[in-house]
C-alpha cells in the first residue's frame, strides 16, 4: 500500500519593500548618530565658538574706533571661520571612514544606486549642519554680547539673522566637503582640499592685487559667505551671495552626477557590492 504525499501549494509570492530615498535617509540618520565621532565633533565646534568668540570680539573692539559698537553678529561669523571645521570632519567622515573601514561594501549593498545614497547623506548632512550651525551661531552671538558688555552692539534681528544665514553657510560647506570626500575618498586629501579652497586660495588670490584674480577670490565660497552671513552691502549684497554659495556646489554636483551615472552602469540596481570599491 502505498502513501500519496499531498502536493505543495505554492503560498503568495512575498514582495520585498524597499526603502526607497527615505529608508536611505533613515539608514544614515541612524548611522551618524551611532558613532562617536559625530558627538565629538558637534561638541568641538560649540567649544571652539565658546572659546575663540571673547578673543576675537575684544581683538575687533579694540581696533574698532573709541566708542564704536560691535556688532555680536560680525563676531559670531568671524569665529565661524574657526568652528566650521568641526562640521567639515563630520560630514568627511560620512564618507571617507566608510571608504578607510570596507563598510561601504555593506552600504552599497543595501543602497545599489549610488545616486541616491550620495542625495541620503546630502541630505543628512546638510540638515545637521544647519542645526548645528544654528547653534553655533547662537552661541557666538551670546557669549559675544555677554564679553564685549556696554561695547556690544545687540541689534536682535540683525543678530539673529546672523545666527540662521550662518545655518545655512555651514550647511552649504557640508554638502561642499561631501563631494569633495567622494572624490577624493581619503580623509587626508578632503581635509587638505577643502582648506586650501575655503582658507589659503582666497587669500592667496585677495594678496595678488591682480584685477582677475582679487575677483575671482571674490566670488569663492570663502568671501561669497562672508558676505551672505553678515548681510554685507559690499561688493554685490547678501542674496547675491547666497547665489555664489549655491553656484560654487554646481561643480562637484556635476561631478557627483557624472560619477553617479558611470556607477549605475557599471553596476546595475541590485548587484552586490562590488569588492575594493
Amino acid at each position: 500500500m502505498t502513501t500519496s504525499m499531498p502536493a505543495a501549494t505554492a503560498g503568495p509570492a512575498v514582495r520585498g519593500s524597499g526603502g526607497g530615498l527615505p529608508g536611505a535617509v533613515a539608514a544614515e540618520w541612524i548611522k551618524l548618530w551611532s558613532v562617536r565621532s559625530t558627538w565629538w565633533c558637534l561638541l568641538g565646534g560649540a567649544g571652539l565658538m565658546l572659546l575663540t568668540t571673547p578673543i576675537l570680539g575684544a581683538t575687533m573692539a579694540n581696533n574698532n574706533k573709541k566708542g564704536a559698537l560691535v556688532p555680536v553678529g560680525e563676531v559670531a561669523v568671524a569665529t565661524v571661520y574657526v568652528a566650521q571645521f568641526a562640521l567639515i570632519a563630520l560630514a568627511m567622515l560620512m564618507i571617507t571612514a566608510e571608504y578607510a573601514s570596507g563598510s561601504i561594501r555593506t552600504t552599497l549593498q543595501a543602497v545599489p544606486m549610488r545616486g541616491r545614497l550620495l542625495v541620503a547623506k546630502t541630505a543628512v548632512a546638510g540638515a545637521v549642519s544647519l542645526l548645528a550651525g544654528i547653534v553655533f551661531g547662537l552661541i557666538g552671538v551670546g557669549v559675544s554680547s555677554m564679553s564685549l558688555g556696554d561695547e556690544a552692539d545687540t541689534a536682535g534681528g540683525d543678530a539673529l539673522g546672523s545666527a540662521l544665514r550662518i545655518g545655512v553657510y555651514l550647511a552649504l560647506v557640508a554638502v561642499l566637503t561631501i563631494a569633495v570626500a567622494v572624490a577624493v575618498r581619503s580623509a587626508a586629501g578632503t581635509l587638505t582640499l577643502v582648506f586650501v579652497g575655503l582658507t589659503v586660495l582666497p587669500v592667496i588670490l585677495q594678496a595678488s592685487d591682480i584685477g582677475p584674480l582679487v575677483s575671482l577670490a571674490e566670488r569663492m565660497p570663502n568671501s561669497a559667505g562672508t558676505v551672505f552671513m553678515n548681510a554685507d552691502s559690499t561688493p554685490y549684497g547678501p542674496g547675491m551671495g547666497l547665489r555664489k554659495l549655491l553656484g560654487g556646489l554646481g561643480g562637484p554636483g556635476v561631478a557627483d552626477g557624472f560619477l553617479s551615472s558611470v556607477a549605475q552602469q557599471e553596476w546595475p540596481p541590485g548587484s552586490p557590492g562590488r569588492p575594493g570599491c
